[in-house]
Formats: C-alpha cells, structure tokens, sequence
C-alpha cells in the first residue's frame, strides 16, 4: 500500500463523478482548479458543473483571487444535504438502521438483531421504506446493507453471517423486493473503512472489535478484497495452533481469544461474577481479573494488527469499538505495539463514536457507489 494523495483522473469512473468526488475530499474548489486535479479541459469542466448545478449536487459557494494579478474564481461546493440512503449494520448483537445525508445522520434505529431477524426480515423491510419516506426533497439513492462474516457484494449476497441469515441468503434482493429500492449489499467492516475514505488518507487498515474483531484494507480508495473476498480477516488468523474453537470451524483463531463472549466468559470463570461487557471494560486498572484478561487480549491483538501492517503497509491503522473505546485500554495497545517491536513502524489512531459509523456505513457505501463511481 502507498501512501500520498493521487490523481483523480486515474480513477476508473465518469467525469462527473469525479468531478463530485474531488469538491467531497478537497473541499470549495473553483473549475480551473478542478480542470488542473482531474485533467479535463476547462470548458469540460464548466459543463460537467452545469449539470451538477443542475442536480443540485453542486452550488457556487463565493469568489477567491488567484495568481499574482488577483484575478477572482467563482468557488463551487458539493452539496451533502441533496442526497440521503438508507443504511443498515447488521451484527450478531445490534443491527442499526439509519437515515443519512452524506455529512447527517437523520435518524437512526438501533434492535437487537437476535429477535429483530427472528421472522425474517420482514420487519427490516417495513423499517426501511417507513425511514426512506423521511428523504423528502432529497434524492434518495437507496439502501446500503451492511452485514458481518462473508459477502457476496457483486450479486448482493450473504455468503455466510454465522447465524443471523441462512448461508447463501439473497439479502439484497430480498430486501429491495420488500422496500422497492435499490440495494447494494457489503461487509459491515469493509462499509465502515468505506464511511471513512473521504478524507484525506486514501490508504489505511480500520480494525473494528466487538462483539468479535474484523479488519478492512483500503488502498488508494479502494477495498482490497482477496481472491474469494475475504482480505482483512485477521479475526481469523491463527494465534495459537490447536486452540479454543471459532465459530469460523477453525481453532486457536484470534476472535476466539479476544471476542466479547470470550471476554465475558473467562471473567466468570475467574471471578464466579457475570458482568455486562462495558462493565468489564471499564474495570481495567482497578479490578485484577479484567485487567489480567483484556491485557493479554491486547497483547494478542497488537501482534496480529502489528503484523499484518508489516505485510500491507498502511499509512495509518484505524481502530475503532468495543476494546478501543476506553482510552486506557487504547493506550495500553499502543504500548503492547512498541512492545512487540512495531513502534514507529505505522501511525496508530482511534476513531470514536462520534464518527457515527455504524449509522453511516451502509448509508454511504451506497452513495459511494451511486453518486462517485468509487
């Protein structure tokens, strides 16, 4: 993986899109400018704003002077708030079902997804259209279906989610039969790196935890998928041969030392006390078990991250959930990293719930797709 930022005229999408992109990560920008990042003509350009200014995807946002006779270029904005979708995370424990604008997460509804898909998906499909009639005047792209385990993105289904949908299961048909909308379907780990590429990194590695661990690849704005689909499976590596059994069929995998159900389980063992896992989380430092636990999930966890990022070379590793919520156990990965010979080797950063990305994942991953061709 490569770091830097690169030119948008290499990307395999339309002008227009590109055109949207480039004002989406860079900011106000005027059309000169523009011609110069994307290698189109100018008056390519102007005409390409015209119909963006058309869809209202587009607005002139002021002037700037440029250049040493300070002549003055109209600037011109994407506007976030014209387009919304639907986005849906779906995990073992809580499936999250949202409203979005690019840049707002309108509303969101959060179920336990055990008895929310107990008859199907039937009542996801009444959430659906019951929150896509909430766009109004904005163009509603569609529905962004985010889902754990394993999918099939290119026919829109879900290849294996450990239990929530039957293996082989066409949620994205199913689904846009039910609400009449488009949907795009994607790994819940792979949407919310996707969430996130809009900013300035286009390479990077997001590790999410809880209630397992998963990690997507993105390099030069797109998801490294694999031969069969399946990079970033680091949940799934092996960390001890012959080990506790994963719910993969494997054994000694690293989810099965650091999910929250192992967490859980391995402090009742100790202790003889069941605590909620937030509970547990926030005993480190002061409570001998929990510590002893989650310091060796860390440890566990810093040389599978650790490693992998020697193998792709990200600009940075992203991590965000369960054990990374607490700054303190965050702080204690940065430590177990240096400590296992890694320190300096990539930047290390958090992203919090701030970011809203459970919300936004489906939500933009189909704008992605829809809007910027990316």
């Amino acid at each position: 993986m490569t770091g830097g930022t690169r030119s948008l005229k290499g990307l395999r999408r339309g002008n227009k899109e590109a055109v949207l992109f480039l004002l989406l990560r860079e900011g106000e920008m005027s059309r000169v400018r523009i011609a110069a990042n994307t290698g189109l003509t100018t008056a390519s350009v102007t005409q390409l704003v015209k119909e963006l200014m058309s869809e209202g995807l587009v607005t002139e946002s002021g002037e700037v002077a440029r250049g040493a006779a300070g002549r003055r270029e109209t600037l011109l904005r994407f506007e976030g708030d014209r387009i919304a979708a639907v986005g849906v995370n779906v995990e073992s424990d809580l499936t999250h079902v949202s409203l979005c604008t690019w840049g707002e997460v309108l509303a969101e509804e959060i179920y336990p997804t055990p008895e929310f898909f107990a008859h199907g998906i039937d009542r996801l499909g009444e959430r659906v259209k019951a929150l896509a009639a909430g766009c109004g005047k904005r163009r509603c792209v569609g529905t962004g279906v985010a889902v754990a385990g394993i999918a099939d993105e290119k026919n829109g289904v879900s290849v294996k989610s450990y239990g929530i949908f039957p293996d082989g299961y066409p949620l994205a048909e199913e689904l846009s039969r039910r609400t009449g909308l488009e949907t795009a379907l994607i790994n819940n780990v792979r949407a919310q790196a996707r969430a996130l590429i809009a900013g300035k990194e286009d390479s990077f590695m997001l590790v999410k935890h809880a209630p397992g661990i998963g990690c997507a690849v993105i390099s030069d704005l797109s998801v490294v998928a694999g031969a069969a689909g399946r990079a970033g499976e680091i949940g799934h590596t092996v960390v001890r041969e012959g080990g506790e059994p994963c719910r993969c069929g494997k054994r000694g995998c690293l989810e099965a030392y650091v999910s929250e159900k192992h967490i859980k389980a391995l402090y009742l063992s100790k202790t003889g006390v069941e605590l909620p896992i937030e509970e547990i989380y926030d005993r480190y430092g002061s409570d001998d078990a929990a510590e002893e636990i989650l310091e060796e999930c860390v440890r566990l966890i810093a040389l599978s991250v650790g490693n992998a990022a020697m193998l792709l070379n990200p600009v940075r590793v992203l991590t965000t959930g369960g054990i990374f919520s607490r700054t303190a156990l965050f702080d204690a990965l940065c430590k177990a990293v240096d400590r296992a010979g890694f320190g300096g080797a990539f930047a290390l950063s958090r992203v919090g719930d701030d970011a809203k990305l459970k919300a936004f994942s489906g939500a933009r991953h189909i704008m992605l797709e829809r809007v910027f061709g990316v």
